[in-house]
């Protein structure tokens, strides 16, 4: 009798888990959790010239020698090594033709808008076409002649004062402080407004023409 409730109890536990385990959700890939991967940064491109990358309202895409409202953009990670760029302010996707002009969309296209994100040693960054795997730059397409190097980027916080979208107000620029030291302060003296000015900056930056 004992063998018996002990053979029904684990056949009615076998049922409880296995209902229990269908009601639970599995990911049909790891990869879906790329999906939840979302960075707000600005790109700088590391070079003399030093620009920001911004998407305007227009769709324009040109490059900024500060951060703005329209450089503030949001990195997603779709699949590993794989990103999508989209402008925080104008809320467009930043996508490429293929001859290699870039342009803000507001309709997101995978063929057009999504880029291979490739990690360089230096800590620069490349975003590589859909179409030819030719590296994003800032550069204006111009055969036979040579152009800066504005390929490769940094991905950048953002050091906009305010900040921008649902969780800033308006754009205010980056300025040091002004006025008596405030000793109730974590930062009396100012110094992380200071490490803030740096965070452009990158072992190889020098090095960049």
């Amino acid at each position: 009798m004992f063998l018996c409730e002990s053979w029904r109890c684990a056949l009615l536990l076998s049922s409880l888990l296995l209902h229990t385990s269908l009601s639970l959700y599995i990911p049909e890939s790891p990869l879906m959790y790329f999906n939840d991967q979302v960075r707000e940064r600005h790109l700088y491109t590391g070079n003399i010239l030093g620009l920001f990358l911004e998407i305007a309202p227009d769709g324009s895409v040109t490059g900024s020698p500060t951060q703005t409202a329209n450089s503030l953009l949001e990195l997603r990670s779709v699949k590993a090594g794989e990103t999508v760029i989209r402008g925080v302010m104008s809320s467009l996707y930043l996508c490429v033709d293929q001859e290699g002009h870039l342009r803000g969309q507001r309709l997101y296209r995978e063929k057009d808008c999504t880029f291979r994100e490739l990690l360089l040693p230096d800590g620069y960054t490349l975003f590589l076409s859909p179409h030819q795997g030719l590296p994003v730059s800032l550069a204006p397409k111009s055969p036979g002649q040579d152009s800066p190097r504005l390929f490769q980027f940094l991905p950048v916080k953002n050091a906009l004062i305010s900040g921008v979208g649902p969780e800033g107000g308006s754009e205010e620029a980056l300025a040091p402080p002004q006025g008596a030291t405030d000793l109730d302060s974590q930062d009396p003296f100012g110094m992380e407004l200071g490490s803030r000015l740096d965070m452009v900056h990158s072992p190889g930056f020098l090095h960049r023409k």
